[in-house]
Parts: C-alpha cells; structure tokens; sequence
C-alpha cells in the first residue's frame, strides 16, 4: 500500500522534475533557430521538431500533438503548399531581458510558411517558451 503511494506521488511529480536543456547566451538563439528550420526543409517537420525537443518546455505529449497536427494540414493541403524548398530568417524581437522572438519563413513551391519561436530567460538560460507555424504569411508584417 505505501509502495503503491510512493509510486503515484512520484509520478505526480514527474512533470516538475522535466526541466528544457538552456540556451546559455542571445547569441545561441539564432544558430539554434537556424537548425531547426534546416532540419524542417531538409528532413521535414518531425527532424525540426527532434531538434527544437530539448529546449523546449512543454510535455513531450504536447511536442508529439503540435507535430501530428502541422503534419495532418500539410496532407489536407499538398498542392496548397507543394514542397519545402528552404527557410529565410525574417527579423528578430527582443522585449526587455527576458523575451525573445525570432521569425523566419519555411519557403515551399507555393507559399511562404511562418514559423515564431519564442524564448524565455530562465535563470539559467534560455529556453523555448514556444513556437508557431501557419499559413498566415501576411501576421508577419504586423509583427515586425
């Protein structure tokens, strides 16, 4: 019975103890940004996803359902978009010391795919707060 208490108040607390690996300086958002979305026009979305995984604090279950989900659009709409032919990096946006958002373009046959990341100063480093993909190119001019 106390075997059984430990097991579920330990795994209550799993999600507590799951901390994202930091980035230690601003100078790393960039570079790492960059491999993501190479991994995105060169091996497709679960390659960018396994890159951006580490750093990224939200649950696995989350990362696997965002990943299913821009997956599930891309097959509803093939001749929307057609293939990814590479990425463009748009601009950046620093608020205060603590947030950071970098904005870059998935370039396909067709369309030009935005993808936000946005990190978060830990104590310890930065980590991706979140990120976003769509189809709505035009949010980027009044984000910029």
């Amino acid at each position: 019975m106390i075997r059984r208490a430990l097991l579920v108040a330990l795994a209550s607390f799993l999600p507590l103890l799951a901390f994202a690996d930091t980035l230690r300086t601003d100078a790393d958002l960039r570079p790492f940004a960059d491999r993501v979305m190479a991994g995105v026009a060169g091996a497709g979305l679960a390659a960018g996803i396994s890159v951006m995984r580490p750093y990224v604090v939200m649950p696995e279950v989350e990362l696997q359902k965002a990943l299913l989900t821009l997956q599930s659009q891309r097959e509803a709409y093939p001749d929307r978009f057609g293939k990814t032919v590479g990425f463009e990096f748009i601009g950046q946006k620093k608020l205060g010391e603590s947030l950071v958002r970098l904005a870059y373009i998935e370039k396909t046959e067709r369309r030009a795919l935005p993808w936000l990341f946005h990190f978060y100063r830990t104590r310890n480093g930065w980590v991706l707060e979140s990120f976003l993909c769509n189809d709505q190119a035009s949010q980027l001019f009044i984000l910029q």
